[in-house]
């Protein structure tokens, strides 16, 4: 789940690189959800190897982290 992995991003030293095809898809998610800044890459470059670079968890990601600790015993 996305947000899932945006709790591994918090607990990591950012900028982080990221080349796994499952969590590149999970930072489109999030970055569309304007949690994350990331620099994603190109969907039309199929034959290179992937990676994606994420270099901030954006305020409203910090704010939805937070409020996620708060409802936890």
């Amino acid at each position: 789940m996305p947000f899932e992995y945006l709790r591994e991003i918090a607990q990591t030293q950012l900028p982080l690189t990221v080349d796994q095809e499952a969590n590149i898809d999970k930072l489109r998610v999030l970055r569309a959800a304007d949690l994350v800044s990331v620099m994603l890459p190109s969907t039309t470059t199929a034959d290179a190897q992937q990676f994606a670079r994420v270099l901030a968890i954006t305020p409203k990601g910090r704010q939805m982290l937070a409020q996620e600790l708060e409802r936890s015993p």
